[in-house]
């Protein structure tokens, strides 16, 4: 098996950065709720309490067996998604307050940490500014349902991409103040004393197929570690590929960002700054790649003799290096509409220690960029929504540069798989994203169909739902995922065998 599939997981940034679905959302800084001081009455306030209870039963439908045989339909692998979360508003006159409890199998399980989903505590200084704490998610970028500027939350893909996109970030301890002024500018200044790295699933279908093999890797270098110095410490059995990724509970993984946005004539125009990290990890493999090229060398006859009066000798390599590359990130953003149409764009320069394109375990400057539009077309109540999400490495020739070199300079070894910034040999990624909704019965029958295209590696997602209001607010749905890869080096290649169909309930309260 290639080494740059055992380790893709870890080596790059995937897809799922980039295949996001999600409404932004923002906060009303018009009047702060001040009573006269010449009123008798208690200042206005308010407490609401809402909810939903969830329930999804899923069946694969292209699983495979060990033998890569598709299973018979009695042996289709089902899975179920019980979720109920609650939520608490609490409205004063200068203050306000919400909560929010989630309470699902990940939450009961390796992530208690999201019971308490979110919190937030906000005050109104004045008119002008505002204040807020707690356990937040925050949205930067005019782009609807999917961003490039959107840097403080992580996401959690313990099952991929189907959650909506705010529910699959990972609210952040977080402080925000925002301030606006008599004309309408506003400016934000957000900071977060931690980070959270992006989440993915320890087992099931939506286990990335890399880490499995980067897991299984650790331990047989653990193994090989073991049998060099019986005395080591490394605890075989107990060890996990988890424990090789950096705690981020420190000072030095902490997010700061500003942004400004205003109006000019019938244009929303925005600015940002973030600092921070990448919240996907990259790997550092020299000493596992050097490991296996001399092995190569002393097993092949043509060099075996060569390598041998050099000096090269089998060794044991020691473990990968994870680490969270900082990042500068300069963002641009706008929104109009043109006609019908309603348009966004957000563009992001990210800017990291690599400026040279030299270092292949840490990630190249790139730049990244979003446009596209949505309109309500003349049909039924159709909207059409079509957006490009891209982005370019910046000097991406420079991998062909970075090589191992042995025997005197006689063998080189290209680096350039490993390389963190890979990305299956295209300084590209562009995907396009088409969104299509439809209502009809005064709403209470509603058609949502997702679709991605990755156009530099032939990736397809199809997501249709087709969703029934019975009574109240008690809904039931049809919906799937269809998922297709061209090849080895596509971003869906682990996942190509998860189409599934789900029915499902749902109400809210």
């Amino acid at each position: 098996m290639k080494m740059h599939k055992i380790l893709c997981g870890v080596l790059a940034a995937s897809f799922l950065t980039a295949g996001t679905f999600a409404d932004d959302f923002g906060f009303d800084f018009g009047d702060s709720g001040e009573s006269s001081s010449e009123s008798s009455s208690a200042p206005a306030t308010s407490l609401s309490v809402n909810g939903e209870a969830l329930f999804d039963g899923r069946v694969y439908v292209d699983q495979r067996d060990s033998a890569g045989d598709r299973y018979d339909f009695k042996d289709f692998p089902t899975d179920v998604f019980p979720m109920f979360r609650l939520g608490l508003d609490y409205a004063g006159a200068y203050t306000d307050f919400s909560a929010k409890i989630k309470l699902n199998k990940f939450s009961l399980g390796d992530f208690k940490q999201d019971i308490l989903e979110e919190f937030t505590a906000r005050v109104y200084v004045n008119s002008n500014l505002q204040l807020e704490a707690g356990k937040m998610k925050v949205v930067w970028g005019k782009g609807d349902k999917l961003h490039v500027l959107d840097n403080f939350n992580a996401n959690d893909y313990t099952d991929y991409i189907i959650p909506d996109y705010i529910d699959r970030r990972i609210a952040e301890p977080m402080f925000r103040a925002v301030f606006t002024t008599n004309s309408g500018i506003k400016f934000e200044g957000v900071y977060t004393p931690t980070m959270t790295g992006d989440r993915y699933a320890s087992k099931g279908a939506w286990k990335p197929e890399s880490m499995t093999n980067l897991e299984s890797n650790v331990k047989s270098i653990i193994a090989q570690q073991l049998v060099a110095n019986p005395s080591s410490a490394v605890d075989y059995a107990s060890f996990s590929a988890d424990d090789l990724y950096p705690d981020t509970n420190k000072i030095k993984y902490s997010q700061a960002g500003i942004r400004t946005t205003f109006t000019l004539g019938q244009v929303d125009l925005g600015a940002s700054y973030y600092y921070g990290h990448y919240k996907q990890v990259s790997a550092n493999v020299e000493s596992l790649v050097n490991s296996q090229v001399v092995a190569g060398l002393l097993a092949n006859p043509a060099t075996k003799a060569a390598a041998e009066a050099m000096g090269l000798t089998s060794s044991t390599p020691s473990l990968p290096t994870l680490a969270y590359d900082r990042v500068n990130i300069f963002g641009l953003e706008a929104a109009t509409v043109l006609w019908r149409f309603n348009t966004r764009a957000e563009f992001a320069y990210n800017l990291t220690a690599d400026t040279a394109g030299d270092d292949p375990w840490v990630r190249n400057n790139s730049i990244a960029w979003l446009a596209g539009f949505d309109i309500d077309l003349p049909i039924h109540n159709v909207n059409l929504n079509v957006q490009n999400q891209g982005s370019y490495t910046l000097k991406y020739d420079k991998l062909d540069d970075e090589k191992l070199t042995y025997l005197g300079g006689a063998y080189t070894y290209s680096l350039k798989k490993y390389d963190v910034d890979y990305n299956g040999g295209h300084a590209s990624n562009n995907k396009i994203v088409v969104a299509i909704t439809d209502s009809w019965d005064h709403e209470k029958t509603k058609l949502d169909l997702k679709g991605i295209w990755g156009i530099e590696r032939s990736d397809v997602i199809v997501m249709p739902k087709i969703s029934r209001n019975i009574f109240d607010g008690f809904d039931l749905s049809l919906s799937g995922l269809f998922i297709w890869s061209k090849d080895e080096d596509s971003e869906f290649n682990g996942w190509k065998h998860n189409s599934f169909a789900t029915i499902g309930a749902k109400y809210q309260f």
